[in-house]
Formats: structure tokens, sequence, C-alpha cells
């Protein structure tokens, strides 16, 4: 019996020990998974931690750009220009011009026309303040106080000029279509002409300083610019898409109905209307951009402003045009795609 015991107690022991090998192989690999998982679930929330960081990094950098933007007069202005967009949109129509002249309402009409041309007729009570450096300089004589009218040729250097006086502080409308192809066209027009010289009151009006060396900057270049007055030639563009360069961006800021329906290869659309700068975060800052839309009326005024903010920005000359009337792109037998 004394050895019998000691084999008895051996025995268990090593049945002991075993059974306990055996839990602790069993604890293990039941403990493998969790650890694997506590370690899924660290990543995936380092993860989530890092890209929240990146988006709170995201969203103060936009923050940032918008206080600098605030705090910069200049773009301040061209930003409000079509966040407080009116329903006339900056233009009136000839017949409805004359409408408010026959009413003798207080206005003031601005020719920036060249000064020959203005010589020869211009609206009745109209100054001559030609396209260029020469409405920089005159910009604090400009009233602010009175409706202002703005002509030139076509309504394309009037658009440009009527969205930087507005940006100025002024009250400034297109006259639609220009003197060749809108005053002097409409039945009657010449009851509304006259050659008179009329010149500016001798009168000042306050302008921001960083509003007003803006627009200087802006005419000393559209004088100088390759492309005179901002405006790009259809021909130029023509080459660009045929190519299919990507040194430029087009922007078409028509209906999105008539976008859809046909436009210039490769553009995007941004509709005229109240709003629309909302969108222009858009546009890459880092190359040309050529805006278009019917005649290069509308067009122009988007152009004015986003040169007031900081891109190189231009005008698609004639804009979308007619082939019927064999203007702008259309007019040039160029090719366009829909949706």
């Amino acid at each position: 019996m004394k050895k019998i015991l000691p084999i008895i107690l051996t025995a268990a022991v090593l049945g002991t020990a075993a059974t306990g090998c055996a839990a602790k192989t069993v604890q293990e690999t039941t403990a493998a998974p969790a650890a694997q998982t506590t370690a899924a679930e660290t990543t995936k929330a380092a993860e989530t931690t890092q890209a929240a960081a990146e988006d709170d990094t995201k969203a103060e950098e936009t923050t940032a750009a918008a206080e600098a933007d605030a705090a910069d007069p200049v773009k301040e202005a061209a930003i409000s220009y079509f966040a407080d967009f009116p329903e006339d949109r900056h233009m009136i129509n000839v017949a409805d011009l004359f409408v408010k002249m026959d009413a003798g309402e207080d206005m003031l009409i601005i020719d920036i026309r060249q000064p020959d041309a203005y010589a020869e007729g211009h609206l009745k009570g109209a100054v001559n303040i030609p396209y260029g450096p020469a409405i920089a300089e005159n910009l604090d004589k400009i009233p602010d106080d009175v409706m202002l009218y703005v002509n030139c040729y076509s309504g394309q250097t009037s658009s440009q000029t009527v969205a930087l006086l507005n940006i100025a502080g002024k009250y400034a409308t297109n006259i639609q279509s220009g003197y060749n192809n809108g005053i002097s066209v409409l039945d009657g027009y010449e009851a509304y002409i006259e050659t008179t010289e009329n010149v500016l009151l001798d009168e000042t009006y306050e302008v921001d300083e960083a509003i007003a060396a803006a627009i200087g900057d802006y005419y000393a270049k559209a004088t100088s610019d390759t492309f005179s007055s901002f405006n790009f030639p259809v021909d130029s563009l023509g080459e660009l898409v045929d190519a299919e360069s990507e040194d430029y961006t087009i922007l078409s800021v028509r209906q999105a109905k008539d976008f859809a329906e046909a436009h210039i290869p490769g553009a995007f659309n941004i509709p005229f209307a109240k709003g629309m700068q909302e969108q222009f975060s858009q546009i890459p800052a880092d190359k040309p951009v050529v805006v278009y839309c019917y005649t290069g009326q509308t067009a122009s005024q988007v152009m004015g402003v986003l040169r007031m903010l900081g891109y190189e920005a231009y005008n698609l000359s004639g804009g979308m045009g007619s082939a019927e009337k064999e203007t702008g792109w259309l007019g040039a037998g160029l090719p366009t795609v829909a949706e």
C-alpha cells in the first residue's frame, strides 16, 4: 500500500498539471481573437481620429480663407456682387431706358466708347469716360447717389465696367447690346441722341483705397494685355479645344437647360444668377479661365468679378453667339456637345 499511494499521488499531480495546461491552452486560444479584435478596433479608431483631424484642418483652412476674404475689402465687395444680385441683374434694355429718360428720372449716363465715337452722337446727357485707365482715374468723381447707366459699343466692356463700378459702391446698370447693337437699332432712337459734350460735376465721392487701386490695376492690365479688354478670341479658344488643351478652364454661365442642349467641349456650367459666387470654388485658380454666355455681356460681368477675386479670367468675345448672325462660337462654325 505504501508503494501504491505515491503512484496514485503522482498520477493525480500529473493529471492536475495536464488539466491546467489544457485549460491554459484553451484560454490562450480563446484570448487570441479578442486581442486581434482589440488591435483592429484600435487601428480603426486611430484612422477615424486622423480623418476627423483632417476634416477639422480642412474646415479650419476654409474658415481661415473665408475670414481672409472678409478682411480683404476687394474680395468682400466682389463676393457681395452676386450675393446681393438684383432682379434686373444690372441690365436694362434700350426701350426701358428711353421710358425712364422720357419720365425725367434722375440718372447719369456714362458712354465708355472712344471720344471720336462719342462726338459723333451719344445719348442725351451722357458723359464720356473712355474704357480704360480713365475710368479708374475718375472713380471718385462718379456719383454713388444716383443710378448710372453705362453703354459701350456692344455691351461687353460696359458689362465689365458695371461690375467694377458696383464693387466700388456705385449703382450701375449696363445698357444691353451697347450703342451699335442696341441703341442705334431701335426705331426712333434719334430723338434721344445729341452731340453736345457733357462733363462730370466737380464733386468727389469716397471710394475704398484698396478697391480703387484694384480697379486701377484692372484697367491698366486690360489695355495692355495680349487679349485687349480681356476679350478672348473665338478662334484662339477653338484651337485650344481642338488640341484638347488642359491649360485653360472653360466656364459657361448660360442657363442649365441651354448648357445641356449644347456647350463648348470641355466646359462646365455655373448659371448666371444670384448666389452663383457660392460655386466659384469649383474654378481652378492655378490656370486661366475663359467665361462665356450668350453674347458676351453676362460673361463680362462674371469675368470682371473673378478678376477682382484674383482669377486670370477672360470673356469669350461674342459668347456662344449665333450661326445665323455669324457671331461668337457658333458663328465661327465651331463644334458643340450635349450632355
